[in-house]
């Protein structure tokens, strides 16, 4: 089992001409047809104005996660009967998926065959289907034993390369639980509070590949910071702190992109230093807030980042939380094209 975050195989967008620097929202009357720049250096992006959608029209609401499969394409999580939305790279929607009110999501290939994996907060579980929605797997199940605090709460998990999976319940007791293949609970660890080896809310989790052994990062919200553990659930440290509330992780090479719900995307490298910010909301009434509707939320900033993922090019994907539902397409800028 391919056990590393999978990423798409979307080549990157042509680049749009006369994008806006990065500076706040176009001037006043100005409608936005062109790209608003984000970022610098190896960390610029291009924001493709209403990418998956018509000009000032959301998905309904969104308080989920973002997956790219093997063959590129997209699938964003709605708090709506649609469940799951399916899009192409370039942002046509193909089709429907699974519950709703999944928080996040994730895909993994098993023995050739891709798997979306759901932290399913409506339903209190972690369920495993195949890319048509079809269940095949969930957590609890008659192997899993007393859990702990209970499920209820459930916000994101992960799976290592030994097959055990990691399950964040964020929403409820911050426990983080481990467990085998076939779901049987292994160990609890983490919970509520704000000390080494504790999370207030551990809204993300994420198996970070980028050590040898792998670790389990998570984003402790309310603690405003990201943290490590080894995969036999002990205390490693701090990787970050002073973080804006974040929400969800992916990686790309050593660098690992953390969604801040107080209004902006931050690019942490491997030892945890901010080497990239990427579309600040100045304005600091919309930052975290659910309610901004899609013609007030300028598509150069976040209003409130929730779930993100890099495809396989560096291109990132974010959903906001947002009652009308707002998701983003960054198109990474290679620097030494600029200079040409």
């Amino acid at each position: 089992m391919n056990m590393i975050r999978l990423a798409g195989l979307a080549g990157v967008l042509p680049m749009m001409a006369g994008a806006h620097p990065h500076l706040g929202p176009p001037p006043a009357g100005e409608i936005l047809t062109v790209a608003v720049q984000t970022g610098k250096g190896a960390h610029l992006y291009e924001n493709v104005p209403w990418w998956g959608t018509k000009e000032n029209t959301g998905v309904g609401r969104t308080n989920g996660g973002v997956a790219i499969d093997r063959a590129g394409r997209i699938y964003f999580s709605t708090d709506t009967p649609d469940g799951i939305l399916i899009f192409q790279a370039d942002g046509t929607k193909t089709g429907k998926v699974g519950p709703t009110r999944v928080h996040n999501l994730f895909i993994r290939e098993e023995d050739g065959t891709d798997y979306l994996w759901a932290a399913d907060n409506g339903g209190s579980r972690l369920i495993k289907m195949g890319l048509d929605g079809k269940e095949v797997f969930a957590i609890p199940n008659g192997k899993t034993g007393e859990v702990p605090g209970g499920f209820k709460g459930i916000t994101d998990a992960d799976i290592a390369p030994d097959g055990s999976i990691f399950v964040a319940i964020g929403y409820g007791s911050s426990f983080i639980h481990k467990f085998d293949s076939e779901g049987k609970l292994l160990k609890t660890f983490a919970g509520k509070g704000k000390g080494d080896g504790q999370s207030n809310t551990c809204h993300g989790l994420a198996i970070d590949p980028r050590f040898d052994p792998p670790r389990v990062m998570v984003a402790d919200r309310e603690n405003g910071r990201v943290t490590h553990f080894d995969l036999d659930g002990n205390w490693i440290g701090v990787v970050s702190d002073d973080l804006r509330r974040p929400t969800d992780l992916s990686f790309h090479g050593n660098f690992c992109a953390v969604a801040e719900l107080a209004g902006g995307v931050k690019i942490l490298n491997k030892k945890g230093k901010v080497v990239a910010l990427l579309g600040e909301n100045p304005n600091e009434k919309q930052r975290g807030k659910n309610g901004v509707k899609p013609e007030e939320a300028a598509p150069g900033h976040f209003t409130a980042p929730h779930g993100l993922a890099y495809d396989q090019a560096g291109n990132l994907y974010v959903q906001d939380w947002n009652a009308h539902g707002r998701i983003t397409k960054l198109v990474k800028v290679d620097p030494e094209k600029k200079k040409q």
